[in-house]
């Protein structure tokens, strides 16, 4: 879903957070009680599409393990 909504120039993002206030959520957006909330996604249009963010490089991230030969 956030990638289509990224292809249609919008931005969005993911809110897993608000799984702490789900009762809260599920009231204000009257949802059914057999809904069971997982997270929310907010859309909209960004602010600034032109902003650079600085990635760090895969190897920085990640490692793989090598194993001895025999196994």
């Amino acid at each position: 879903m956030l990638l289509c909504v990224h292809s249609l120039g919008l931005g969005g993002v993911w809110l897993g957070e608000i799984l702490k206030s789900s009762e809260m959520v599920n009231k204000i957006l009257d949802a059914p009680d057999t809904y069971e909330l997982m997270a929310v996604i907010a859309l909209g249009h960004p602010a600034n599409k032109q902003q650079i963010t600085e990635r760090k490089k895969l190897d920085q991230l990640v490692f793989r393990e090598k194993f001895p030969k025999s196994w």
